[in-house]
């Protein structure tokens, strides 16, 4: 890149996106925005050609595939740097043998801030800043800007990647309404639980989290009510008992006790997190 020329900035939590500076750069090719997807995707990583081509071309690669990869790297090297020529080494996509690495700087991808915001939430909630972890939450929070990848999601190349970062992004969420729980704020957030546990019936956390809203909120028989509602959901849809957990909050609520006891509420809610994490959701 020419000096004082702004580095370019990739966006995956969202419909792929390259900006320099104010400015849209990225490509209208698909190959070559697939191409450039998955090289974001593994920042800093080596990437075989074997393994772009394979992800490419899902329903096998002609033989001219490496010479069309090829020909996909140049024309993005110039997307990224429009002064490069092909007698210097490109700032960013580099080439290694038989791969390629995407050379970025943590504030160059919007999928390394996320996870590093989720880093520091995750460490404030481990000393019991539940303050703290909730604004970090919610700056990691902010930087999606919809389903991951959503223009590239109709071509099927990116199914397992994108289920990854939609299994982190509901991760998120689910420490985020912990800690909202923690500060006694649970009633914030009855409505978007409500909706999680529409849309995501089999995870299990966040039917006992919106129990737990709703207990804060003062509407107990509303949680009971949610408690039956998680019951039907996970007996029809996938044939199983509501687990130990859902249960035993269930049993708490119903034999009138309060699942937040206020001098132990930042122990409890904490202690809860940490169990959610060694099940599975």
């Amino acid at each position: 890149m020419t000096t004082g020329e702004e580095p370019p900035r990739f966006r995956v939590l969202g419909t792929f996106e390259v900006t320099r500076g104010s400015r849209r750069c990225t490509p209208t090719a698909l190959k070559q925005r697939a191409l450039l997807a998955l090289l974001a995707l593994h920042a800093n990583e080596f990437v075989p050609t074997s393994r772009i081509v394979d992800q490419l071309w899902t329903r096998g690669a002609p033989r001219s595939a490496i010479a069309a990869l090829h020909g996909y790297v140049t024309s993005v090297r110039r997307v990224l740097a429009p002064g490069w020529n092909s007698r210097t080494t490109h700032p960013v996509l580099n080439t290694r043998p038989s791969g390629y690495v995407l050379s970025l700087d943590p504030d160059q991808l919007d999928l390394t801030r996320f996870r590093e915001l989720a880093r520091q939430g995750q460490l404030a909630m481990s000393t019991n800043d539940c303050r703290y972890a909730r604004e970090k939450f919610a700056a990691a929070l902010a930087l999606w800007r919809g389903a991951p990848l959503a223009d590239l999601r109709e071509t099927g190349i990116f199914e397992h990647d994108i289920a990854r970062l939609e299994k982190e992004y509901l991760e998120l969420l689910r420490n985020r309404f912990d800690v909202m729980l923690c500060n006694g704020d649970g009633h914030q957030a009855v409505f978007d639980l409500e909706e999680l546990c529409r849309t995501y019936p089999l995870w299990e956390r966040f039917h006992e989290q919106l129990m737990l809203a709703l207990c804060q909120a003062e509407r107990r028989a509303d949680a009971l009510t949610a408690y039956a509602r998680a019951y039907r959901l996970l007996t029809s849809q996938a044939g199983i008992e509501p687990g130990p957990r859902l249960r035993a909050m269930h049993q708490v609520i119903l034999n009138g006790e309060d699942p937040f006891d206020r001098e132990h509420r930042h122990e409890r809610v904490l202690t809860g997190l940490q169990l959610a994490h060694t099940v599975s959701p």
